[in-house]
């Protein structure tokens, strides 16, 4: 489990753990004190009723003499010796010992007076005041940690939430965040409504879309019809036109994989298929089957795919098609439409020679952003983007790099490729 030591919550632990050590340490350097004060006095008393000879009297509630000669003699044999001390003006040496977790002190006469071995009754209120008042402070910095920490926890959560709306899920629910009167519950209303606006352009986006293809779709299907009634017009020209129609028509169908693969919900229609058929699919819709193009595949094994075969062979189409538009022969300085299609051990590689796109890594897959080119200049910049939503779609990861003047956009395709036991 690893610690994000920047995290509010660990900060917060971190604070209360040293709060409770302080407070444990401040409680056994106070015991210490009062036990050494109280200590002092004890022997302070001693002294003092030693020198009026009331030691004997035994009428002091927090000392204890002790008058069995057997019991007096074991504490003497077998204490721990604390100090001894000759004080002025008194026929006495003192003794402190310690037995038993109890303080002793041992009058011993200088003369042939009795001797006394006393014990110090613990002022037992000083310190159980101590010891409630430490385990007050424990109490109430346990109960504002658990206040704390019940209130800050539902981030972790709540992050949770924010990485399923960032993955595509716009229906999360956050009902039980925003009912909360906290910071959390007024960042929980705010997110809401942000989802709500989104929500909004999401499906204002939907309809428009659908209504722009709806109208271009028919005068595009009239044309064609009005193109196949033409019997005098020469067939390369017809040829062209058809090619034209053709083409819009498939951009129209782009927009509409492009609306499909934006819909969190979307269910893809998942089978096990040969992957040189996509790419084959991916040439079919690409048009370049007039052999101007020249893609070159390679491939270390036959793989078969669990995927949905329109959406990924749109994907791979256009992945070819912009490997086509950017590859560059330097010793002509033009386009020569040569692209290598590299698998091995599962990783799917586009490389074409050419230039660096203007456009940075960050954004490159971001919809209708695009190079400014003039080899670009008849595209919309949803290419890349739709081949991003496709892949992701499929759980896989589209990398780009540019290595020794040469682009390469590469696809990790292991998640979804069966193995010989699957096929079995």
């Amino acid at each position: 489990m690893t610690i994000n030591r920047h995290s509010v919550l660990f900060k917060i632990n971190i604070t209360f753990i040293l709060s409770f050590t302080i407070l444990l340490f401040f409680y056994l350097f106070a015991h210490k004190i009062v036990n050494h004060i109280e200590t002092f006095r004890f022997i302070r008393k001693m002294i003092f009723l030693a020198k009026n000879n009331k030691l004997a009297n035994n009428k002091f509630s927090d000392i204890d003499l002790i008058k069995n000669k057997n019991i007096a003699d074991k504490i003497l044999k077998n204490g721990e010796l604390i100090f001894k001390r000759t004080p002025p003006r008194i026929n006495y040496t003192l003794i402190l010992l310690k037995y038993n977790g109890s303080e002793y002190v041992y009058l011993k006469s200088k003369t042939n007076n009795a001797d006394f071995l006393v014990k110090r009754n613990m002022r037992a209120n000083i310190q159980e005041i101590l010891l409630a008042a430490w385990l007050s402070l424990n109490l109430i910095l346990a109960f504002l940690y658990i206040s704390i920490y019940r209130s800050i926890h539902p981030l972790s959560k709540f992050r949770n939430k924010m990485e399923e709306f960032k993955k595509g899920d716009i229906n999360i629910d956050l009902d039980e965040y925003i009912q909360r009167k906290d910071e959390i519950g007024y960042i929980a209303k705010e997110f809401k409504e942000a989802i709500n606006n989104v929500k909004k352009t999401l499906n204002t986006r939907a309809w428009f879309i659908r209504n722009v293809a709806h109208e271009l779709k028919t005068p595009i299907t009239k044309g064609k019809i009005a193109l196949e009634l033409l019997k005098n017009e020469n067939e390369d020209k017809k040829r062209i036109f058809s090619d034209i129609f053709t083409r819009l028509e498939m951009l129209i169908n782009e927009l509409f994989a492009a609306e499909k693969i934006a819909i969190s919900d979307t269910i893809l229609n998942l089978a096990p298929c040969n992957f040189t058929d996509v790419i084959n699919r991916a040439k079919e819709l690409l048009f370049i089957g007039d052999g101007n193009s020249k893609i070159n595949i390679i491939s270390d094994e036959d793989y078969i795919v669990k995927a949905d075969f329109e959406l990924l062979s749109i994907a791979i189409k256009n992945l070819l098609d912009n490997a086509i538009k950017f590859s560059i022969d330097k010793k002509i300085d033009k386009i020569d439409k040569k692209v290598i299609i590299n698998v091995e051990k599962g990783i799917l590689s586009f490389i074409n020679a050419g230039q660096k796109p203007s456009i940075s890594e960050e954004f490159m897959f971001e919809p209708f952003l695009k190079d400014l080119s003039l080899k670009n200049k008849d595209g919309f910049g949803l290419g890349l983007y739709i081949t991003k939503q496709i892949l992701e779609k499929h759980g896989l990861i589209i990398i780009y790099k540019y290595k020794d003047n040469k682009n390469i956009f590469s696809i990790d395709l292991n998640k979804i490729i069966y193995s010989k036991k699957q096929l079995i």
